[in-house]
């Protein structure tokens, strides 16, 4: 095929992969794609979509769910553009909050960054917003940082003194791909005004979704929030740092009142609109307005990096909208109440699917196709399922079914337990491995029975830089050990190349814990489903976490690693069917196996006269 490709030939796999892309697209049709790790999903999408777009005068956005994610895009593009020539532009741009060199606001968090920024940028405070502003055009030098990646144009503007979004804003508009996260589109209080400032359409792009079996989830994620009463006290106490009028009495009183009413023999109950206090709820958008106004003017005055008053603006903002895909639940905690909005389904955000050209969604663990298809509200979308190249010998997979973290069987006898089988494994191992965790807080308690260092433990924040630099450190040991969670940025759409991991543990599954924010959310997909709620919301979701992050060791034809499901559910058959989708689990094999494994693989300790 004549396509704009950054290697000589592609591979078997991948040309049809890219064929049946350039198909689609060319006849304007969305297409859903599952393929396994080797095939070469981002070029192979990158090239045909951009073929088909240098067609029909068309541009391509390449989405990713984390930050992350950019770089091999980025890496796929600066190929391609030394083949086809330097006329190509891309641009890699990610949210203002991350490509902030001001000094002033750059470490402020979540939506106070926002309001903190348009606050300086409205009264002409901020010099390096008006110093990208009067630049008339980017220079190449500025130019050629943007198409490197999104934090070499940061660094470069920190140079020479300019706002690194602003820039990217002018570089965006003249490129015919983007690289941008989910939010950039999904999220339907940022969409139109970041489509307006780069002055792109939907209707004139192809969209593709990387990762795309997280796009629901992400989307979600974007139109929930909760307050706490906690909060409203952190929010009193900035007011009574500015000296403000402003009282949050009533907001408090609003919220123990509604759990007064429904949780007084209980943890959490829902609460319908109705149920809201009338003096709250008819001028909410006016109270979230002034309350907002204050969270601006705490963080310009106290010089803090968060408000609380910021965040209750956004919650009120939230909190009024009706819609029957979202829940509102009051919980209690000690003597902690919680009003939480959940989005249990984005009809929003999946309306947006109708608006581009066409779509590519595609992902290594996109399964089943149908369900993603009837998820994303697509109608007459091609589905397309492809094998994987890399040998099975490659890949020991086995199962563990002495423990588990099924909730009823946390207890610490049960995490010292699983901490003394990862010391085991890590004991025969020459090389890093990776053991990935359903949460933070399991982690955590597993953590504290290691009898020996894990050096490389993901934090529950970490920005884009931070976690860049972490994993390159990882890379470049020898025997090291991570430790990080399943469904986070160190477990999905990371490329651990060159075979750097020997092997990955598994522990347990994550699934979404029992609560009834869960339970609504199946309730409303049995409703919108035809009974398929539980599928669609609960088992999938978490069985394809647990197959991302298995899947991060073998990254090549020639890479052999094992994988430890560690948790003996992996063992029933409702797990294990679903699992088989991406991988057969021996069952019956143990620590033996491995040491056999690993000897051939060249990766046992203590082989050959080398010592641990």
């Amino acid at each position: 095929m004549d396509l704009p490709f950054r290697f000589d030939n592609p591979r078997p796999r991948q040309k049809a992969m890219m064929q049946d892309i350039v198909t689609a697209l060319s006849a304007g049709r969305d297409i859903l794609i599952n393929a396994p790790t080797g095939i070469g999903k981002t070029d192979a999408s990158i090239s045909a979509a951009l073929s088909v777009a240098m067609e029909k005068g068309l541009d391509v956005f390449f989405l990713t769910p984390k930050i992350s994610q950019h770089r091999i895009a980025v890496e796929c593009l600066r190929g391609i553009r030394k083949r086809i020539g330097t006329e190509l532009r891309y641009m890699d741009i990610v949210g203002k909050r991350n490509l902030c060199v001001n000094p002033e606001i750059a470490g402020i968090d979540g939506e106070g960054f926002y309001r903190s920024c348009d606050a300086l940028v409205s009264a002409k405070r901020c010099g390096f917003y008006t110093s990208a502003r009067e630049r008339t055009a980017a220079g190449m030098t500025i130019e050629e940082a943007g198409m490197e990646g999104h934090n070499v144009l940061l660094k470069e503007c920190s140079v020479e003194g300019l706002c690194a979004y602003e820039i990217g804003v002018q570089l965006a508009k003249k490129s015919r791909i983007i690289i941008a996260d989910y939010a950039h589109l999904l999220n339907p209080y940022a969409r139109e005004a970041f489509l307006k400032k780069i002055s792109h359409r939907l209707e004139n792009a192809i969209v593709i979704w990387d990762e795309a079996h997280n796009v629901i989830s992400s989307a979600e994620s974007y139109m929930s929030t909760s307050l706490s009463t906690s909060g409203i006290g952190s929010a009193s106490r900035e007011l009574k740092y500015l000296e403000s009028e402003l009282d949050l009495g009533y907001l408090e009183f609003a919220i123990r009142e509604v759990a007064s009413r429904n949780i007084s023999s209980g943890t959490e109950a829902f609460v319908s609109l109705e149920e809201l206090p009338d003096g709250l709820m008819q001028n909410i958008s006016r109270f979230a307005e002034q309350v907002g106004r204050e969270g601006t003017e705490y963080l310009t005055r106290s010089k803090s990096k968060r408000s609380s008053l910021v965040h209750i603006a956004s919650f009120l903002e939230a909190l009024g909208q009706e819609d029957d895909s979202v829940a509102r639940i009051i919980s209690r905690n000690g003597n902690v109440l919680r009003l939480s909005v959940n989005c249990l389904y984005p009809e929003k955000s999946v309306r947006l699917f109708g608006e581009p050209f066409a779509n590519v969604f595609m992902s290594g663990t996109l399964l089943p196709l149908g369900m993603y298809a009837e998820l994303f509200g697509l109608k007459g979308a091609v589905l397309k399922d492809y094998a994987s190249s890399f040998p099975k010998e490659n890949r020991l997979c086995i199962l563990e079914d002495g423990v588990s973290t099924k909730y009823e069987s946390r207890s610490n006898e049960e995490f010292r337990k699983i901490a003394s089988k990862i010391e085991e494994i890590r004991r025969v191992v020459n090389g890093n491995i990776a053991v990935f965790f359903p949460s933070f807080a399991v982690m955590s308690a597993v953590y504290r029975h290691m009898e020996n260092e894990v050096e490389y433990i993901q934090r529950s924040e970490m920005r884009s830089a931070s976690v860049e630099s972490f994993i390159d450190g990882f890379k470049k040991g020898r025997n090291g050990t991570l430790f990080g969670v399943m469904g986070g940025s160190l477990s999905e759409g990371i490329d651990y190349a060159n075979n750097v991991i020997k092997g990955i543990i598994i522990v347990g599954i994550p699934l979404e814990k029992p609560t009834l924010e869960l339970k609504a959310k199946i309730e409303y997909m049995n409703r919108r489903f035809e009974g398929r709620g539980s599928e669609y919301a609960y088992i999938i979701p978490g069985v394809i976490k647990a197959a991302q992050a298995a899947g991060r060791a073998i990254r090549s034809e020639t890479d052999k690693a094992f994988v430890v499901f560690m948790d003996k559910r992996y063992g029933w058959r409702s797990y294990k069917s679903l699992i088989g989708k991406f991988m057969d689990i021996d069952e019956g094999k143990g620590i033996a196996d491995i040491k056999r494994f690993l000897a051939d693989a060249d990766a046992l300790k203590n082989i050959e006269g080398r010592s641990s």
